[in-house]
């Protein structure tokens, strides 16, 4: 096997990674907006049963770090979902996959190992805390613990 045949093996065996960690990522977000639901919900249940409503705005606490738990881990799934877009921008590029034939040699940084480019940058935290799978969610949960709070401030009066 010469060194471009290896590159290719490399290549397809980083795009199958890429996938792969994509995919996991994905499931690690549902399993956080689950787990944030879920610890919510937990709280507000434990509010309502217990009659002790100083505990609603412990709701935001919980609310802001799962948001920014979500956020941190998108940004590592963004990342790797523009390599994904990188080596399928090279696979789809005509000119760029002929001359990489001819001259038996794949672009730097588009094989397996994964590691940094340093021309792709990491979206800043408040992007991502900005990205509307995120916010939309968290400012909805944030909406309902307010209504919440309102209620129970309301019954207390």
């Amino acid at each position: 096997m010469d060194r471009f045949e290896f590159q290719l093996v490399m290549l397809q065996q980083g795009a199958e990674e890429l996938e792969k960690k994509i995919a996991n990522f994905s499931t690690i977000l549902q399993q956080l907006k689950t787990a944030a639901i879920t610890i919510w919900v937990a709280l507000i249940g434990w509010v309502f049963a217990s009659k002790i409503d100083v505990l609603v705005p412990l709701g935001y606490v919980i609310i802001f770090g799962f948001w920014f738990l979500e956020a941190t881990y998108w940004r590592v799934q963004f990342y790797y979902m523009q390599r994904a877009a990188d080596v399928t921008e090279f696979l789809n590029d005509e000119r760029a996959l002929d001359e990489s034939f001819n001259t038996r040699s794949i672009p730097k940084g588009l094989v397996h190992p994964l590691g940094y480019l340093k021309t792709l940058k990491m979206p800043s935290l408040w992007r991502a805390m900005c990205a509307p799978s995120i916010y939309i969610f968290y400012t909805f949960l944030l909406a309902v613990n307010s209504i919440v709070w309102l209620i129970s401030l309301k019954t207390a009066l």
